[in-house]
């Protein structure tokens, strides 16, 4: 692999304007790299509907007592199955960006060893975070009211940049580029932060649209009559979420690490 070199601290409005213009640009390859991932996650949603409306009916209740039996499983294979849309749609665009056109052909089903790769040393990586952020979290629950949700939020903060700092290892893998984790730390040295906020702030115009959507839907009684074209709507907003931010890790990578020729 390239030699590892020191960078300059990514750029965090421009990264995310980038990752835009790219999706705009680019529109009918996102299009074409986003049909099946948008259909697997609109699945995987379809599914667990019933187990999800059940579990956030909970939630707002107050959670003061345990979840209903038979929500586990579904909501569980649900998130599996959304998991597995979003890394297929980042991977193929990774691809994409970083090794052309030819790197993800047709609707990006060529399915191969990197990214099989990719996809384990993801749910590895998603895993072992939320191991991490479950073992430090113990500490703050100790804490009494706000200074308890504090140290909960600090963790959530310091495990994510964590995690992100070791992105490289995990694109490295799509890209048949692999690397250490070792390798990957030193790569995104100085860039944990502002890579965090890039990938963190790309999805605010999103939200911001599908709020809006979602409230001029349900006040025009189309969410009632038309349910499942709501969870289609959200799929389709979740993976392009996922392309813009496959977008700026594709440049961070770029920049940090390097193509091999």
């Amino acid at each position: 692999m390239p030699a590892l070199r020191p960078q300059p601290s990514i750029p965090v409005l421009l990264l995310v304007k980038s990752a835009y213009q790219i999706l705009w640009q680019q529109r009918d390859d996102a299009l074409r790299l986003g049909f099946i991932p948008t259909l697997v996650c609109f699945g995987g949603l379809l599914y667990g509907r019933g187990a999800l409306t059940v579990v956030l009916q909970h939630w707002r209740a107050g959670m003061t007592s345990p979840p209903p039996d038979g929500v586990a499983l579904p909501v569980f294979a649900t998130l599996m199955i959304v998991l597995l849309a979003i890394a297929l749609a980042i991977g193929n665009w990774l691809r994409f960006m970083l090794l052309g056109p030819m790197g993800a052909v047709g609707l990006g089903l060529a399915i191969g060893r990197p990214h099989v790769s990719f996809l384990i040393s993801t749910v590895l990586l998603v895993f072992g975070a939320s191991i991490a952020f479950a073992v430090l979290s113990m500490p703050a629950l100790l804490l009494p009211g706000v200074m308890g949700h504090i140290g909960i939020i600090v963790v959530l903060i310091a495990v994510t940049v964590v995690t992100v700092r070791l992105s490289p290892f995990v694109i490295g893998q799509v890209i048949a580029q692999p690397m250490s984790l070792q390798e990957a730390w030193r790569a995104s040295r100085g860039n944990g932060v502002p890579l965090t906020t890039a990938l963190i702030v790309v999805q605010l115009p999103i939200w911001i649209a599908v709020s809006l959507l979602n409230q001029i839907l349900y006040l025009v009684g189309f969410a009632a009559v038309a349910p499942l074209a709501m969870l289609f709507i959200t799929s389709l907003f979740e993976i392009a979420i996922s392309i813009l931010q496959a977008s700026i890790l594709a440049a961070a990578f770029r920049q940090m690490v390097g193509i091999r020729a």
